[in-house]
């Protein structure tokens, strides 16, 4: 006896990644319109692929996706998450400039991992700040100008 699984098409989120990776095609193809030189295209380009590869992995998934047993939606808890993440996210955007690039990601991380659930003291404590650096490290070696940091 054969059972057969029941598929649907996810038309929200399919309907999302494609509008962004459209964006991200227009940008790119704008941009090598204008200069072929590898300094424009350095970061743009490799992104820009990266994003189309990752449409072509959503969108598959996106049109195999199997119907949902039960009725869905997100439960009162996971809304308040989001929202707090939210509301997170931009306490991380204003606080940028005042307290420096370090600390408001190092911030950020320690928050996002506390509203993810994240309970081990010892992740905690290492992840924020080694993440932190990581990233400023990084903006460092691609951005020619300074940016604000209170620690690093």
């Amino acid at each position: 006896m054969e059972t057969t699984v029941r598929r649907h098409i996810a038309w929200a989120p399919l309907l999302l990644v494609t509008a962004l990776s459209g964006v991200a095609l227009a940008f790119l193809l704008e941009a090598r319109g204008v200069s072929l030189d590898p300094q424009n295209l350095l970061l743009l380009q490799p992104t820009a692929w990266l994003v189309l590869l990752l449409w072509a992995v959503l969108a598959w998934g996106f049109l195999r996706a199997r119907a949902p047993a039960g009725p869905a939606g997100e439960s009162r808890a996971d809304i308040l998450r989001i929202l707090a993440m939210v509301a997170a996210f931009g306490g991380f955007i204003l606080a940028l400039e005042p307290l420096g690039y370090d600390v408001a990601i190092c911030g950020f991380a320690l928050v996002g991992l506390a509203i993810g659930g994240e309970r081990k003291p010892l992740a905690l404590l290492l992840f924020p700040p080694l993440f932190s650096l990581g990233v400023v490290h990084g903006f460092r070696l691609l951005v020619p100008y300074p940016f604000p940091t209170s620690l690093l």
